[in-house]
């Protein structure tokens, strides 16, 4: 197993590291602090992402990207969330919403869309799935029940779909230029056989956004809802097959959660070495604190803490593509261990600072908001447990995440020797 990284995977990982240290990390410290949430969107900070490249990074080559692999995707993404993990979420979209489209839209839908998305600085993307009374149920779907899933609606109207419905908490929704959207086109099916996707351009007709949702944390990234009202898109915009956007949802969010554990892993990060900084500045006793047997031990913990969850992560980056079938549980394992870890440290590291710690202008108690907001993602953690014990109760054979695809016929006899006592 080899953990060297490529020359291409150094140089992004440097362009991140001195965008999030030198532009980003600033910034966020004061557009946090906006009153009204839509003031905290960061625009000359995408242009200024995009002006190095790594907006469009997941785009193929062929249209203006660099088409890295989702291990490239962690390592980059780290650094951009330890400069703000709001904002690693913004270009995340872009990222996976472009590749969608690059991977699963028809010709005619890739020359249309990803040209523009490309090209323009400030051009973001948006998926729309979660709605007021359905969320977690897209990872975890209660397919045997009509009522179950999305309510919003597409009917196809001579050469246009029209679409109503209301989405709620939708990520860049008040911001993007394209929103990708799940809406249901059989309600005579379970959603997961009845839904299809298409490509809404932010202009279209009956759209319009509602509330921007006012968080505690993540206030870089835009959340919102989204009304459809009668609104009318070409037949055309239809992406992947008609009912079948849950199947398709399958492909294309594998490597959302990695990337959601990534965002968790950077604030994490981030009080780590703030902590660090600290703790060698701050006298106390006649010593740094770092000096301090306890607070060494402290950080002692939550450096090993980072290091788990980063090798679960790159494990679960590398299986994205190469073994996909393996990849879900891991990635759930890794956003499950990650975005809870990440409370952890920055409580750790919170101690450290003292009171010091919750005072508004000083930084770990923007982490501490952040590390608790990353916690509720939009498949939260209830849910991914119960798909990762669906899993264990599929495969419970040893090691089921481990070793070659095919190890031969197993030995029946090859068990603990356990009888359970009567």
């Amino acid at each position: 197993m080899d953990f060297s990284l490529t020359p291409e995977q150094v140089e992004l990982q440097g362009v991140a590291r001195r965008f999030a240290y030198t532009e980003l990390w600033p910034a966020a410290q004061e557009l946090d602090k906006a009153a009204r949430p839509r003031d905290a969107f960061p625009a000359d900070l995408v242009k200024r992402a995009s002006e190095l490249g790594l907006r469009t990074l997941k785009l193929p080559r062929e249209y203006g990207g660099r088409g890295i692999d989702a291990v490239t995707e962690a390592l980059v993404l780290e650094e951009i969330a330890v400069g703000d993990c709001g904002f690693a979420m913004t270009l995340a979209h872009a990222w996976r919403e472009g590749n969608l489209i690059a991977r699963w839209g028809t010709r005619d839908q890739r020359e249309r869309f990803l040209p523009e998305l490309a090209s323009d600085p400030g051009y973001l993307t948006s998926l729309a799935m979660t709605e007021p009374h359905a969320g977690s149920d897209n990872g975890l779907p209660y397919d045997g029940d009509l009522g179950a899933g999305p309510r919003t609606s597409a009917v196809l109207d001579g050469d246009h779909w029209v679409i109503n419905g209301t989405k709620r908490f939708i990520t860049n929704g008040n911001v993007a230029r394209l929103i990708v959207l799940w809406a249901r086109t059989d309600p005579g099916k379970p959603w997961t056989r009845g839904t299809s996707g298409f490509l809404v351009p932010a202009d279209a007709p009956g759209l319009r956004v509602g509330r921007t949702e006012d968080k505690s944390g993540l206030r870089l990234n835009q959340n919102v809802e989204l009304i459809f009202d009668d609104c009318r898109i070409p037949k055309e915009n239809l992406i992947g097959e008609l009912h079948h956007a849950h199947a398709l949802s399958e492909e294309a969010m594998i490597g959302s959660k990695t990337k959601e554990a990534v965002r968790a892993l950077g604030v994490a990060r981030s009080a780590y070495e703030l902590a660090g900084q600290w703790a060698t500045e701050r006298i106390q006793g006649g010593s740094p604190l770092i000096q301090h047997e306890a607070i060494a031990a402290r950080m002692a913990q939550v450096l090993q803490e980072l290091e788990t969850a980063r090798t679960l992560i790159w494990r679960a980056a590398w299986s994205v593509d190469h073994d996909p079938e393996r990849a879900r549980p891991l990635e759930d394992m890794a956003m499950l261990y990650t975005s809870e870890m990440g409370i952890r440290v920055a409580a750790q590291c919170l101690r450290i600072f003292g009171a010091r710690g919750s005072l508004r202008d000083w930084p770990m108690e923007k982490l501490m908001r952040d590390a608790s907001t990353i916690m509720l993602p939009p498949i939260g953690n209830e849910a991914s447990w119960a798909r990762v014990g669906n899993f264990v109760a599929r495969h419970p054979e040893p090691a089921p995440l481990h070793g070659p695809r095919d190890p031969g016929p197993r030995d029946p006899g090859l068990r603990l020797p356990f009888t359970p006592p009567e």
